[in-house]
């Protein structure tokens, strides 16, 4: 129970923050509009900077062990086939059933899983996480609409969508600056001392405010909407994947860090994201909006319980 308490310790300063941001919308000290606003800067400027200087010390960092992608994506295969068959037993639609397993395995791998895997294993676990990210980001969507194109009638299918979506992948900040950090990191360059400094300062502004922009957006979704459904998909996300990552990672003998990064990445709650997928395919809104709120207040404790349970000291 020591343990437990500990990483509750660690992590119950993150949740309060997003509980802060979902407060004041809740409030209406600040409108809907401000979440968007300070939600689009902190996807398009505050992530990007503090990942590109995460990932610039990337060549000092011990070697990433690739398996990990391999574990994720296995683990993401199964339950995403695991929650189209959860979604047929709700009657669901090829439409519906595919929101309903991007959403058992498309997690808050940024806004909240950077804080998350920074403050619980260290600096030393992002670029995994950032892995992640960016296999997320261009096989999420994309599979998604390759689903949902490929279930249409032949006469109504738009192929086009699926290739517009591979487009867009390098069109995201927070891939682009993975990806020009770690390319810096092994220049052996380094930045002017002034320019390191401003860098440094907006990293340390970036985990505070992306805490409470989770919330703000959080604040928009309902507990009540989709319940049943909700509850199911956050079973699956952050009960399910995690235990079959933890699996699947000692089947293949990763190294503890890459384990540990992996599966906590695994139990991280349900993107905001998914709400847009769902609202863009106008279809299961109410399920996404639900899986996004109470995955989130779930995992307040469940985080802690899977980091307890890992044996992280």
């Amino acid at each position: 129970m020591e343990l437990f308490f500990y990483h509750l310790e660690v992590c119950l300063p993150l949740f309060l923050l997003v509980f802060l941001g979902w407060g004041l919308i809740k409030c209406k000290a600040f409108n809907n509009q401000t979440s968007l606003s300070l939600g689009s800067f902190t996807f398009r400027l505050l992530m990007p900077v503090m990942l590109f200087d995460l990932m610039s010390d990337l060549s000092s960092l011990p070697p990433i062990d690739y398996r990990a992608i391999g574990v994720f994506a296995i683990s993401c295969v199964i339950v995403f086939f695991l929650g189209r068959f959860l979604g047929q037993s709700f009657g669901l639609d090829n439409t519906g059933k595919t929101v309903f397993g991007m959403a058992a395995i498309f997690g808050n791998n940024v806004q909240l899983g950077v804080p998350i895997v920074q403050v619980s294993l260290g600096e030393a676990a992002i670029p995994t996480l950032s892995l992640i990210v960016i296999f997320s980001v261009i096989t999420m969507w994309t599979a998604a609409i390759a689903f949902v194109e490929f279930g249409k009638p032949e006469s109504t299918k738009d192929l086009k969508k699926v290739a517009l979506s591979l487009l867009r992948v390098f069109k995201n900040p927070i891939v682009f600056a993975i990806l020009l950090g770690s390319a810096f990191s092994f220049t052996g360059l380094k930045l002017p001392h002034f320019l390191d400094q401003s860098i440094g300062l907006i990293s340390t502004a970036t985990t505070p405010i992306a805490l409470i922009v989770v919330g703000m957006g959080l604040a928009q979704h309902q507990f009540t909407a989709g319940l049943p459904k909700g509850l199911s998909i956050t079973v699956l996300k952050i009960i399910v994947q995690p235990l079959l990552v933890f699996g699947l990672a000692k089947l293949f003998g990763l190294p503890t860090l890459e384990t540990y990064a992996v599966t906590l990445t695994a139990a991280l709650p349900v993107a905001i994201n998914i709400y847009l997928m769902a609202t863009d395919f106008r279809s299961e809104e109410g399920a996404a909006s639900n899986a996004i709120f109470v995955s989130t207040l779930l995992s307040a404790m469940a985080i802690p319980i899977t980091l307890t349970l890992m044996g992280v000291n």
